[in-house]
């Protein structure tokens, strides 16, 4: 799995894309960081569902016909999935915190998908 530093890091690309302007994202913008995530994720004994889900995403982005209601639907699990799995991490260090944000960063953009 990723070191402290790295794991932070791969939040916080993820968090601005996420978090960013969506009316200059291309459906393709978030490939690159669902990709690093998959690798990570593989590697985790509890991360098949976020693994799945992760995949569906990236599926549906790279598809060319970005079914809005869809992905909004597969964020929103996501968002689900990422606070569950945030409660696995323990209460040391400030990953948990950040993936709990994470969460509350997806729902946000899935709600801007509606």
């Amino acid at each position: 799995m990723l070191s402290h530093e790295e794991s932070t890091d791969l939040l916080d690309s993820t968090m601005n894309v996420v978090s960013g302007d969506l009316t200059n994202a291309t459906p393709q913008s978030g490939t690159g960081v669902i990709d690093e995530w998959l690798v990570e994720l593989r590697k985790a004994e509890n991360a098949s569902e976020l693994t799945d889900t992760l995949e569906q995403i990236k599926t549906e982005l790279e598809s060319g016909q970005v079914n809005a209601p869809e992905l909004s639907q597969l964020f929103d699990t996501l968002a689900t999935q990422t606070l569950e799995f945030s409660t696995r991490m323990g209460s040391e260090g400030d990953i948990a915190p950040r993936l709990e944000g994470l969460s509350s960063a997806l729902r946000s953009l899935a709600g801007q998908m509606k």
